[in-house]
C-alpha cells in the first residue's frame, strides 16, 4: 500500500500542475447542454414529466458521456510512466501489480466523482436542475458506483493493449458508442429496440437510469439500488480482470 499511495500522490502533483485537461472537459459540457434542453424537455412533458425542463437527461447526459472521457485518463496515465521512462523505478519498488493498479485507479476514481459532482451543482446553477424530492445522498451513491466503473473498466483495457493509441481510440470510440446506447445522448426510449433490448451491458445505461430516476422520479438511496448494485458488482468484476491482467514486467508504447 505504500507504493500505491506514493502513485496516488504523484498522479494527483501532476493534474494540480497541469489542471487544463479537466478544465476543458468542465467547460465542453456546459457548453453542450443549454443547446439540447429544449428539445428534450418537451419530449419528457410528452412523456407524461409535465414539470420537467430537460436539464433533468441533458445534464445527467452530458455527466456520463464526457466522464467516461474523465475516467479514461486512468490509461494515459498509466503508459504515461512508460514514456516518462519512470515505470522501471515503479516496479524496482517491488510492490506488487494490485498496488500499482490502486495508485493510478484509488485518485482517478476520486476525480471521477469530484467531477460528475461539481457537473451536476453547474447545472444546477447554470440549468435550473432540481432534485424534485430526489436523494443527494442516491446521486453520490451512483456516480461513485459509476467513477469506480469506468476506472476499472479502461484499468483493464489498458493492461490488455499494448499502445496509448489503441487505448485512445477505444476512449473515443467507447465513449459515443457506450454513451449512445446508454441513454446519454438522446432518453433511451427514443433509441431503436435493438438497442434498447441491449443498452443494460453498459454500465451508462444504470448510471443513466440511477440519475433519472433521482432527479424525475424522486428517488432515494433504496430505489436506486438495484442501479448502483450493477455498477459496483462491474467495477469489482473489472477490477479483478485487470489484477489477473496486468503485468508490471510488459512494455507499453506511449508514442506510437
Amino acid at each position: 500500500m505504500t507504493a500505491a499511495l506514493a502513485i496516488t500522490k504523484l498522479q494527483l502533483r501532476i493534474i494540480r500542475n497541469d489542471p487544463w485537461f479537466l478544465l476543458i472537459m468542465f467547460l465542453m459540457p456546459l457548453v453542450v447542454m443549454p443547446l439540447f434542453v429544449k428539445t428534450l424537455g418537451l419530449g419528457l412533458v410528452a412523456s407524461g414529466f409535465e414539470s420537467a425542463s430537460g436539464a433533468e437527461v441533458v445534464v445527467p447526459g452530458q455527466v456520463v458521456l464526457f466522464g467516461f472521457f474523465v475516467g479514461g485518463s486512468v490509461g494515459f496515465a498509466l503508459y504515461r510512466e512508460h514514456g516518462w521512462k519512470t515505470w522501471d523505478r515503479l516496479r524496482a519498488s517491488a510492490a506488487p501489480s494490485r498496488s500499482l493498479l490502486a495508485g493510478f485507479a484509488v485518485p482517478w476514481t476520486v476525480i471521477h466523482v469530484a467531477y460528475q459532482l461539481i457537473l451536476f451543482l453547474a447545472g444546477g446553477l447554470a440549468l435550473g436542475l432540481r432534485f424534485n424530492g430526489g436523494s443527494p445522498f442516491a446521486l453520490v451513491l451512483v456516480a461513485v458506483g459509476y467513477g469506480a466503473c469506468i476506472v476499472a473498466l479502461v484499468l483493464l483495457v489498458s493492461a490488455s493493449f499494448r499502445t496509448i493509441n489503441q487505448v485512445n481510440a477505444f476512449q473515443n470510440v467507447g465513449a459515443m458508442a457506450l454513451g449512445g446506447l446508454g441513454g446519454a445522448l438522446v432518453p433511451l426510449e427514443q433509441l431503436p429496440g435493438w438497442a434498447q433490448a441491449i443498452a443494460p451491458v453498459t454500465p451508462q445505461y444504470w448510471a443513466m437510469r440511477g440519475f433519472r430516476g433521482v432527479f424525475l422520479e424522486s428517488a432515494s438511496i433504496v430505489d436506486v439500488l438495484p442501479s448502483a448494485a450493477v455498477l459496483f458488482g462491474t467495477a469489482a468484476v473489472l477490477s479483478l480482470l485487470a489484477a489477473r491482467r496486468f503485468r508490471a514486467d510488459e512494455t507499453k508504447e506511449f508514442f506510437a
